[in-house]
């Protein structure tokens, strides 16, 4: 009888290893039916316009094995050696792979770029591509598109040296666009794109078109000094200045390039219907050096997505109508070190809020400046800011505010006439002074959701509340104001 229990335990563990083993191998083979389907995050992988020469964001793909076995598929790009994009399967560059081993359950990643060759098209062309997947004889594909768009790239060719009060030099890698009292203009034929320092210098002028688009790369900038700039975009083809990553993700980026650098010269600046987006500081007016008689003219322009400022002015004259400024970590304007300035019909409107404890509108005569050493050295001015028609509008309510360290040797006049403030408080004290004011009321936008719609509602504070401006005929949309009773901000 023991014999038989014995027979039996043995027979028992037999079956017991055979089905561990059966259940072994079943794990570790690979699915073979000619039904195998992979499952994709994508079915069709599309970038925004790429630039050409210039290489866009990586984009993912997970390719996930739905069964409970290990799979292989052969992976290729169909286009090849010829193709716009490149590859990298689960770790490995490379146009083909074969027997890829996708573990049961589980995923691998394929990470995909795009980069146009030069095409001498100045209009957009679409390149395309396919990643084939063949698993068991079944294939699979995931599309490939990206837009194209050849550009005129100006890129670093010399060198200049800025020596700074504080007597530190800096090295800058320039490309002089235009200089000795050369005029030099940008046609919209396609865009352009700067890679470090585009430099307009002494006595010199570059015009830009209505319509063009210019990019500006990582840490790059438009540097204007002592000579002049010209933006003449109109209503339906305003001048755009951004950086050169264009994919969505990017819009969120408020440093993707440096900013449009304007100091003193013998003549005008003038910028119309341009739109400046996702810039360090989005215009930066200076006196470096000697303050000169000129001033910048900022019309029907749309600053947006600063890191520091929208607009930055140092002891600069400035004249600026039916200009939105929006979306900044810190300030939409800081006026500061003194200057001239003269604000009318304007919607300043900040909804940043993450630990953001700056104003929308900040002035001041004063700006404190670091040495190499970093000691503070200040510096200030006369300062006069005239501000009519104006809105300045913040969720944090902090529209307004100005130092109480302001240099008191110095003049410090600003006036506000008819504007819509929010504040913290209900008083403007001297030395600032103001008529008609609204305090802490809601402008009443259209649509404040990403800022969609910032003209009023009709039952808006701002509608007909406004100072009479014979000179501003029309808002930032081309619509007649209201010659005795005009709205206030940017929008009739």
């Amino acid at each position: 009888m023991e014999k038989y229990k014995i027979m039996n335990r043995l027979v028992v563990c037999a079956i017991l290893m055979g089905g561990i083993v059966a259940s072994s191998c079943k794990k570790d083979g690979f699915y073979a039916k000619s039904d195998a389907a992979l499952e994709f995050s994508e079915k069709t992988i599309a970038f925004d316009t790429v630039f050409t020469c210039v290489s866009t964001i990586t984009r993912v793909l997970r390719v996930k094995n739905p069964y409970r076995s290990n799979i292989k598929t052969d992976i290729t790009l169909v286009g090849g050696t010829a193709s716009y994009f490149s590859l990298n399967i689960d770790g490995v560059p490379a146009r083909q792979l074969k027997d890829v081993e996708i573990p049961a359950q589980d995923s691998i990643f394929i990470f995909i770029k795009a980069n146009i060759n030069p095409n001498g098209v100045n209009n957009p062309m679409l390149a395309c591509d396919t990643i084939a997947f063949t698993t068991n004889g079944n294939r699979q594909n995931v599309e490939l598109l990206a837009y194209g768009q050849d550009a005129h790239f100006i890129t670093p060719n010399d060198t200049l040296f800025m020596v700074y009060e504080d007597g530190s030099m800096v090295l800058y890698h320039c490309n002089f666009v235009a200089i000795d009292g050369k005029e030099v203009t940008w046609k919209n034929d396609k865009p352009y794109v700067i890679y470090g320092y585009a430099f307009v210098g002494q006595d010199a002028k570059l015009t830009i078109e209505k319509g063009t688009r210019v990019y500006v790369h990582k840490g790059g900038m438009l540097w204007v000094w002592n000579g002049c700039l010209e933006v003449n975009g109109t209503k339906d083809e305003p001048v755009t200045f951004q950086g050169d990553r264009l994919d969505k993700w990017y819009d969120k980026d408020y440093n993707q390039w440096d900013r449009i650098w304007i100091c003193e010269s013998g003549k005008d600046s003038k910028i119309n219907y341009a739109v400046i987006q996702n810039a360090y500081i989005g215009i930066q007016a200076e006196t470096i050096g000697e303050k000169k008689n000129n001033k910048l003219l900022l019309t029907n322009t749309i600053i947006k997505r600063s890191q520091k400022a929208g607009l930055l002015a140092k002891d600069y004259t400035i004249e600026a109508s039916n200009n939105v400024f929006i979306e900044a970590m810190e300030h939409c304007v800081a006026l500061v070190q003194g200057g001239d300035y003269t604000f009318t019909n304007n919607t300043l409107y900040n909804r940043y809020v993450n630990r953001r404890t700056t104003s929308s509108l900040y002035i001041s005569n004063y700006y404190e400046y670091y040495d190499e050493k970093g000691k503070i050295f200040p510096v200030s001015n006369d300062f006069s800011g005239v501000f009519i028609n104006n809105i300045i509008a913040d969720v944090i309510s902090r529209g307004f505010g100005f130092p109480r360290d302001y240099d008191k040797d110095k003049a410090f006049s600003v006036t506000f006439e008819n504007c819509l403030i929010q504040m913290d408080s209900t008083r403007l004290e001297s030395p600032v002074t103001h008529t008609n004011t609204i305090f802490n009321k809601d402008p009443e936008f259209g649509n404040v959701e990403d800022y969609k719609d910032l003209s009023l509602k009709s039952s808006s504070p701002c509608k007909n509340a406004g100072k009479a401006v014979s000179w501003l005929l029309t808002d930032i949309e081309g619509n007649s104001r209201n010659a005795s009773y005009p709205s206030i901000g940017a929008y009739e």
